[in-house]
């Protein structure tokens, strides 16, 4: 998560079992399919092709959660690190060569140069520059644009501040484009979640998480009781079209956008079963969806269609192998997906059942 966690949010998912437009019609649902029908959740993983370990992470990487591809051809990581209690590890970087190499990137302080960031969603731009979610919660959450020199963090500035839970991000056409998963201050009968649109110009942008902001360009509601928790993983296609998936609903919205930003058109785009909580979403070449399936330790791919299936899904696990592990976000990486494993949530509906080591990356062929 996708897809999503912040602060306060972490209490709130293990207390409750976990991670604009309140009604659309659906022009298209998505069937799902599963690869094995016959094989057990509970006894041995259903997979098109096994998971394999692509990185194990260093103790400073305790949740590793967003993935985008470098100027350089490597992988950067976010670590939110939400585990460890007060001796939690500082939110930071890393960056992931393609035969699984780890390095630190960088190290992210919190608001005023104090404490840490909790580094959620990720985005290059063009320029190199890095938009990250710094997942505050309390209503601190951040985005940040950081530049590097050599490889080194030589610059960080605010786009924007006063946040909920900001979680996924992306850059299309000189925007960024943030979700956040919980908006409380809508005091709608169900939670609020929304995608909100910044300039790459703006700076100290402050964002009252309450509908009142003009850089929400689209919300909805999420009608599951059991996780009330919405919009978090995100992904455009090669038309301009923009893909979102509601956590604890678990459906996709397709969102086509006006030259300035403004959503002109929605539909629903798949509907999954509602025990997937989707997390992160990333898109092939041919316009394939995957989804990173948060509370069952599942992978799905979502066709041009809107069609899903099923490709991976593995028991209560420890990841040491590769197994998927709770995996918070996915990417489409030298012909393979490679998949972050969160492995700390737990409760009612979650094949998690604790955090731990090893801290791992895995690695599905394509």
């Amino acid at each position: 998560m996708h897809s999503n966690v912040l602060k306060n949010l972490v209490s709130a998912l293990l207390l409750t079992g976990i991670a604009a437009c309140n009604s659309t019609s659906s022009t298209t649902q998505g069937a799902v399919e599963q690869e094995n029908p016959s094989a057990s959740a509970s006894t041995k993983p259903v997979n098109l092709q096994p998971a394999t370990l692509f990185a194990k992470l260093p103790n400073t990487c305790t949740t590793p959660d967003a993935f985008d591809i470098a100027p350089d051809g490597s992988l950067t990581l976010s670590c939110v690190n939400y585990a460890g209690g007060k001796n939690k590890p500082t939110g930071r970087l890393l960056r992931i060569t393609e035969d699984g190499q780890v390095t630190e990137l960088a190290q992210l302080t919190g608001p005023n140069g104090k404490g840490s960031a909790r580094p959620m969603g990720i985005a290059y731009a063009p320029d190199g520059s890095l938009y990250v979610a710094d997942n505050q919660g309390r209503n601190q959450g951040r985005l940040l644009r950081l530049t590097f020199n050599q490889g080194k963090l030589a610059n960080t500035e605010v786009v924007a501040y006063g946040m909920s839970s900001p979680n996924g991000v992306r850059y299309f056409n000189g925007a960024i484009y943030l979700t956040q998963l919980r908006l409380p201050k809508f005091k709608t009968k169900n939670m609020t979640s929304g995608v909100y649109r910044f300039a790459e110009t703006d700076r100290n942008v402050k964002v009252a998480s309450d509908g009142s902001s003009d850089k929400l360009i689209f919300s909805t509601q999420t009608e599951n009781p059991e996780r009330q928790f919405g919009i978090d993983g995100l992904v455009f296609d090669k038309q301009g079209r923009l893909y979102v998936g509601d956590f604890g609903d678990a459906e996709i919205y397709r969102l086509t956008l006006n030259t300035q930003g403004v959503v002109v058109n929605q539909e629903m785009f798949a509907t999954l079963p509602k025990t997937v909580g989707i997390d992160g979403i990333n898109i092939d070449e041919q316009g394939n969806l995957y989804l990173a399936g948060f509370l069952q330790n599942e992978i799905y791919k979502v066709d041009t269609q809107g069609k899903a299936t099923l490709l991976a899904q593995y028991p209560d696990n420890n990841g040491a192998n590769g197994e998927i592990d709770q995996p918070a976000d996915l990417i489409v990486y030298k012909n393979k997906l490679i998949i972050s494993n969160f492995d700390l949530m737990k409760g009612k509906g979650i094949v998690n059942s604790g955090h731990g080591k090893p801290y791992t990356v895995s690695a599905i062929a394509l």
